[in-house]
Formats: C-alpha cells, structure tokens, sequence
C-alpha cells in the first residue's frame, strides 16, 4: 500500500459518527503515514430516524455539516459514502481521492430462511427509504408493504426483529466492510441496480489545498474516478439527487467504460433506460450522453411526477 506523509502535519479527517462512515475515515487515515486524527460529527441527515429524508429537503444531509468543517479549517478533508454527496458541490470543494469500490449490489436480509424477494409472504411488511429501491421492490412485488427505514446498518437490522419486519434492503458494501455475519440475499442488478456511485467511497478537500489534492489524486483508484465520473455525469444532465428514483451500473474492461442507467416513476409502474460506452478517458461524454438519451424518452416528466 502507498501511503504519504504531510510533512508532520496533523491531518484532520472529518467523518460521521456511524461505525461504517468511521470504517471509511480510518480506511483514508491508513493512507496517510504520520499522525492523523479522525474527526466525527453527527450530521443532519443522522438525526432523522423516523421519516424519509425526502421530508427534510434531502440534499447535503449527511455532508452539511463536514462541508462547514471544511469552509471553516476545522478539518482537512471529509471522508463520504459517494451517493451521500449532493450532485452539484460547491465549487470551493474537490473530491480529491475515490477509493477501490466495493461490491454495488443490493441485499436482502431477513430474519428467517427467505432466499429471494419472492419468498416473501403475501403483503410482506419490507423496510426501506430509497425511492429507487421502493420502485424496484413494487416492480418485482408491488403487494409488499414498504416501511421507511433510517439509521445506521447495526440499526436497521436490529429493526427486523424490533419492528416486526419481514425483511429489509440495504447495500452490500457497507456489509461486507463491517464483515457482519448475516444470513442475506444478494439481488440481482439486472432487476435492482444500484444507486449512481453505490460502494465508493470519496475524500471531499477544499481546491485551494493544493499540496494534499496533489499528494491524494496520486493514491486513487483511477478506473473507479471514471466509473464515478460517468454515473454523476448521467445524475447531472438529470439533475438527480439521492431522492430521485435513478440507478445507475457501469464497468470497465479493455479501456472502455460502459454505462446503464435507469429512471422509475413513483412505485415502479414505469422504468425507462438507456447506455453507452466509449474510452474511459470520456468519461463525462457517455454519462451526460446516457442522461440526454433518458431525457429524450421521457425521464424529466418521471422525476417531476416522482417530486
């Protein structure tokens, strides 16, 4: 592993306060060679428990508060879950360092012996808050009972036995970085794909900080910042947010990116999709091409319907 020393000075790393999100701040703080100290806050969006952050504006919820960390000096750089930071970021900010991406899909966890969404029982009760993942779920089975699910990954899945839920939907990837042993079922992407930059893990610093950006672009993981890249581009053009009922999958081989993307209206009764590929070096090109080919089939009428 290549790590980078800054001179003896002490790095601040902002995180939030949920184990996974401190995974993520330690996986950055094993980069970095001399002293290093990892800085929590309890953001916005970790205060709401009990209703869908769509209530509460949705955008920059769990970055709000690492973002006037930043601005203020308090910290040096933010560690995020990619699909967590808002589309459009100031233009003060730089996500300055992408790391190796984790497993995108989406899983199934429940407290019984069920192998696949369509074990479930009849009007099921399913607990979860993406838009994305509701429009799937009501696509595949549009009986199931569908919950809003908030709080960290220990949180939800305490909630299948508290709550009396026969199952949840969360991303693998927060899984399998906390090795949690559960019994689970890995969704196929063909039917749930994932959220644009699900598994990524993002440094956000300040632009004017040229010495670390310089020092953290060495480090990353350059295949992933196209993958990144492409599915933001897509979210761009759309103008899509963590609200929004849009999934995205990419993958790279031989130097050529390709990307899929998809839009639900509310529940799923309709899905469009699109794709393309090309040079990973044109990143943005094929994502904002994917997001122009959405549009022409109708993806603007959807979101606003879904608003």
């Amino acid at each position: 592993m290549q790590k980078y020393n800054f001179n003896n000075h002490l790095v601040r790393i902002g995180s939030r306060t949920s184990p996974l999100a401190v995974w993520q701040a330690n996986e950055v703080k094993q980069k970095i060679i001399q002293k290093s100290k990892i800085i929590k806050f309890h953001t916005s969006g970790d205060k709401i428990v009990d209703s869908n952050l769509s209530d509460h504006g949705g955008k920059g919820l769990f970055t709000k508060e690492l973002d006037e960390a930043l601005k203020n000096s308090k910290i040096d750089m933010a560690v995020h879950s990619l699909k967590d930071v808002p589309t459009f970021i100031q233009d003060i900010f730089k996500l300055s360092y992408i790391l190796p991406r984790e497993d995108v899909n989406d899983v199934l966890i429940s407290d019984g012996n069920v192998k696949n969404i369509q074990d479930l029982r009849k009007n099921a009760v399913l607990g979860t808050s993406s838009p994305r993942r509701i429009a799937q779920i009501k696509r595949v089975r549009p009986d199931l009972n569908v919950i809003p699910l908030r709080g960290n990954i220990g949180t939800r899945i305490a909630k299948i036995k508290n709550n009396n839920l026969d199952a949840i939907i969360i991303a693998l990837a927060g899984i399998k970085r906390l090795k949690i042993k559960k019994s689970l079922e890995i969704l196929k992407s063909d039917e749930f794909m994932p959220a644009a930059g699900q598994g990524i893990i993002v440094v956000q610093s300040l632009k004017k900080n040229k010495k670390i950006n310089k020092i953290l672009s060495n480090l990353e993981d350059k295949n992933v910042r196209h993958q990144a890249t492409a599915e933001r581009a897509t979210l761009k053009v759309l103008e899509g947010n963590c609200n929004s009922s849009i999934a995205t999958l990419s993958s790279i081989e031989n130097n050529t990116l390709t990307l899929s993307a998809r839009i639900y209206s509310a529940h799923g009764k309709y899905m469009i999709e699109a794709s393309n590929d090309g040079p990973i070096n044109k990143s943005i090109q094929i994502g904002e091409d994917v997001g122009k080919q959405l549009i022409k089939k109708g993806a603007l009428e959807i979101l606003k319907s879904c608003s």
